[in-house]
């Protein structure tokens, strides 16, 4: 006679296991949370080297590589009406913005032309534009640096 031999594995009801996989979840969730938290506070302060306000929009510098390089201030926003409100914003303040569509984003931005028109009337405009383009110049990637020089060489700020 065979005797059964006992399993020495002993399988969990589906709840324990469920409960203790929740635990481990929750755990993993909260640390999560704490780590995007402390990030997106890191990330707010190193954000206001690009930012730029704007007819009462806050603008975000960007360097754009096309044919010689040239400097957008963009704001970003998921509602098309917001967007068209914003570009009407800038309009009033005889700018002359441009939308597109960017991904799930509607973007309302402004050229190089326009921001330099802007950049010698607010002082304020003029120094981020000129502290962006000089932390482009000391830290940028290869590109970002070559464009921020044509910048700064054609437009002294």
């Amino acid at each position: 006679m065979k005797e059964k031999k006992k399993n020495p594995h002993k399988t969990k009801s589906i709840s324990a296991t469920h409960k203790r996989l929740s635990k481990r979840v929750s755990a993993k969730s909260i640390e999560a949370h704490a780590y995007v938290r402390n990030v997106s506070k890191a990330h707010t302060e190193a954000d206001k080297l690009g930012v730029v306000a704007v007819a009462g929009l806050i603008m975000h510098l960007r360097l754009v590589s096309g044919r010689g390089g040239s400097l957008l201030a963009e704001h970003y926003t998921r509602d098309l009406e917001k967007a068209l409100a914003a570009a009407d914003k800038l309009k009033a303040a005889g700018l002359r913005p441009n939308i597109v569509k960017s991904g799930p984003n509607y973007v309302v931005y402004i050229a190089t032309t326009d921001l330099l028109k802007l950049a010698e009337r607010d002082d304020a405009v003029r120094r981020a534009v000129a502290l962006y383009l000089a932390e482009k110049v000391k830290n940028g990637t290869p590109r970002q640096r070559e464009i921020a020089e044509k910048i700064l060489q054609r437009h002294p700020f």
